[in-house]
């Protein structure tokens, strides 16, 4: 049996999927200004995520703030009280302590997300 029209076949479909997905962008730690809507409400039905990164020394930052935990907290329990559905992603660099990832999650926690809300992503 010939195995190179097999690979052919396999290098074509790899080529066609990597072509045809869709990558999604996660935030970044980049200045934008974007233009805010002046008739006060969202564009978009589909919920914010809050984004909080958590950096390899164990400072927090959320969108474009650095934070303290106390602060997190306190800012995710006005989001929830605005949003029961709010969701939260926590983004921690591959060279952070677990300890503070799994505190900003805690701490998410506590300011009342809901469990299943709550997304991890380490990032190298």
């Amino acid at each position: 049996m010939e195995m190179t029209p097999l690979i052919d076949i396999m290098f074509t479909l790899i080529i066609f999927f990597l072509a045809t997905a869709t990558f999604q962008e996660e935030e970044r730690d980049i200045a934008i200004n974007v233009p805010s809507n002046t008739s006060g409400t969202t564009l978009s039905s589909e919920p914010r995520v809050i984004v909080i990164n958590v950096k390899k020394d164990g400072s927090y930052k959320m969108g474009d703030k650095a934070m303290k935990l106390d602060q997190i907290r306190i800012k995710l329990k006005e989001e929830v009280q605005k949003d029961a559905g709010q969701k939260v992603l926590v983004r921690g660099d591959g060279d952070a302590l677990h300890k503070h990832v799994a505190a900003a999650v805690a701490a998410a926690k506590g300011a009342g997300v809901i469990e299943s809300h709550i997304g991890y992503k380490a990032e190298p």
